[in-house]
Formats: C-alpha cells, sequence, structure tokens
C-alpha cells in the first residue's frame, strides 16, 4: 500500500476554524471544495483539519486567507491530539473518507465496463475510453489526499486495469 509521506505524518494537525457570510453561496461551495480537494476532515462544521506538513499548512493558510477576503473569519491553528485514541480517530476518519472516495470510483468504473459489454458502436466505445480517463484522474487524485492510506486502493487499480484492458481487446477486435 502506497503512503505518502508517511513518515512525516505524526499526531500534529492544521486545525482550520472559518465562518463564512452565508450569501452567496457559491463562495461557501468554493471553500468546501477546495478543502474536500484537499483532503480535509471535517470534525464539525466549519472546522476541519489535515495532517500537519509543511505543504498542506500552506494550503490552509491560503484558504485561511481567501476566506478572509470573502468578508468570512478564519483561524488556523497547529493541533495535538492529547489521548493516543484521538490521533487514531482522527486517522481513520482520513481513512474512511479515503476509502468513501475509491468506493465511488470503483462503483463508477464497473457501470463503465458493464456498459461496455453491450457497446456495438465506436461512439460508445469512445465515451467508454474517456471515462476510463476521467476515473484514472479520480483515481490520482484521491491517492494524493490518502494521508494514511486505503484498503480499497489496490481494488480501484485493478478495476482500472480490467477496463483497459477490456477496451484494448474490444479495439484489437475491431481492427481484425
Amino acid at each position: 500500500m502506497w503512503l505518502p509521506e508517511m513518515n512525516n505524518i505524526s499526531n500534529a494537525w492544521t486545525l482550520l476554524v472559518y465562518k463564512i457570510p452565508t450569501h452567496p453561496t457559491r463562495l461557501r461551495l468554493k471553500i468546501w471544495r477546495k478543502l474536500q480537494s484537499m483532503g480535509a476532515v471535517y470534525l464539525q462544521d466549519a472546522v476541519c483539519l489535515l495532517p500537519s506538513r509543511s505543504d498542506l499548512d500552506e494550503n490552509m493558510e491560503y484558504v485561511a486567507d481567501s476566506i478572509q477576503e470573502m468578508g468570512g473569519t478564519s483561524h488556523l491553528f497547529t493541533a495535538k491530539s492529547v489521548f493516543a485514541e484521538g490521533a487514531d480517530r482522527l486517522i481513520e476518519s482520513f481513512r474512511q473518507l479515503a476509502d468513501s472516495r475509491y468506493a465511488d470510483i470503483t462503483e463508477r468504473i464497473e457501470k463503465v465496463q458493464s456498459s461496455i459489454a453491450s457497446a456495438a458502436s465506436l461512439t460508445a466505445l469512445e465515451s467508454a475510453e474517456e471515462e476510463l480517463k476521467r476515473e484514472r484522474i479520480a483515481y490520482l487524485k484521491t491517492r494524493r489526499v490518502s494521508y494514511f492510506g486505503s484498503d480499497r486502493e489496490a481494488q480501484v487499480e485493478q478495476h482500472l486495469d480490467t477496463l483497459r484492458r477490456s477496451l484494448d481487446g474490444i479495439h484489437r477486435g475491431s481492427t481484425k
């Protein structure tokens, strides 16, 4: 299982507490999407955290500054879990988030895989290839923010490979 910079991740966290004006809602959505793309785990509404790492800390500072520019308030803290169980629960939250993202990717890949069995047109196959590319990108993004790994990563890799081989086989069969 691939674990990015696991040796540098400890029981230190960067915690963001923020408040954004309720209108326009697009600002709230923009911040939420940015934090989601970074792999942040929400402890409750407007309170999220990431493992404390220089690159992630810099990204959190950018988000905090963006919130301030929107007319909101933000507070950025370095935190440490007092009890080992607390750190374990946080790590498990990160793993569950990664597992959930990988499960979504797997589900979409399986739909594409089942659709190519009945795909008779070149357009349908091209569409399946585009879906494969999108899911590969989603996989790489999820892998990048799976700070504590996931049991589902290998499963997604296998599904991506199976879909790629299926599409290759169809193309080889159509060129004969």
